[in-house]
């Protein structure tokens, strides 16, 4: 049977609460958004191993991961994008010579390619552990996202200026999210649509940071969190109240997803 609905949830301010948990009232609220006929899908800057938590405490098996990079539906994988590997070279030898750590991402591992506190205070930031040191990862798996670990604003501008083929999203003050130019949740989500062939289903996203802004605007109907950012608030059809504050519920409420 067709879904009602596609409803895709960033995870960290938005379904996730301050402690990195989903919240009595919002797994509740999913099993009702389920029941109503709504497929609900994760839809994060995360990997599929940092959310195993959320899929095995909730009605939720379909995620968008790695901002649009690695996909399953309803457990089976649906699309995966990567990172040439000439690109992931070029910026482990740049973040070497910083001596600043690279987080590298496949589809089933996380690692990184040399410790520091702000490698800590990144994961500690989203209630993860910091990954294995192994700069190698990449030489025969495929990289779908990599994290530049560094919490000085001010040098941002060097790898988005020596880098035009990436895209760094900034969603934390520890690190940027790195994927493929013109890659996205909302580029994930059209390859999802295209794989399950799934056209004219209405489609609501619910976010609040800068990696969610091109979903929101993708998305039929789009919800931004009370906590999230000025510019992102920007491509809300309707502001909830905050992560902690019941926002989850009250926005599927005001859509009328959940009674």
């Amino acid at each position: 049977m067709k879904p009602t609905a596609l409803v895709f949830f960033d995870l960290d301010g938005t379904l996730l609460n301050d402690k990195s948990l989903v919240d009595e009232e919002v797994k509740e609220a999913l099993v009702q958004l389920k029941a109503k006929g709504a497929v609900p899908f994760i839809a994060t800057g995360r990997s599929p191993l940092e959310i195993q938590h959320v899929l095995e405490e909730t009605v939720i098996d379909s995620f968008i991961t790695l901002n649009g990079q690695y996909i399953q539906y309803e457990g089976k994988e649906a699309y995966r994008n990567v990172i040439p590997k000439s690109q992931v070279d070029l910026l482990k030898q740049m973040m070497n010579e910083k001596k600043l750590p690279l987080s590298l991402y496949s589809n089933d591992k996380i690692r990184t390619t040399r410790y520091s506190e702000t490698l800590k205070k990144a994961y500690n930031f989203i209630h993860e552990n910091p990954p294995e040191i192994d700069s190698t990862l990449g030489e025969k798996e495929e990289i779908l996202m990599m994290l530049v670990v560094n919490e000085d604003p001010s040098l941002d501008h060097e790898f988005i200026d020596a880098f035009p083929e990436l895209s760094f999203y900034r969603n934390g003050p520890y690190s940027m999210d790195t994927i493929t130019k013109g890659n996205s949740k909302a580029t994930g989500i059209d390859a999802l649509l295209k794989a399950i062939e799934m056209e004219n289903v209405p489609l609501y996203a619910f976010g609040d940071g800068p990696n969610d802004k091109e979903m929101l605007e993708r998305a039929d109907y789009s919800v931004v969190m009370a906590n999230g950012t000025d510019n992102v608030k920007e491509a809300a059809d309707y502001i909830t109240s905050t992560n902690t504050d019941g926002g989850i519920v009250e926005g599927l409420k005001h859509y009328k997803l959940i009674d």
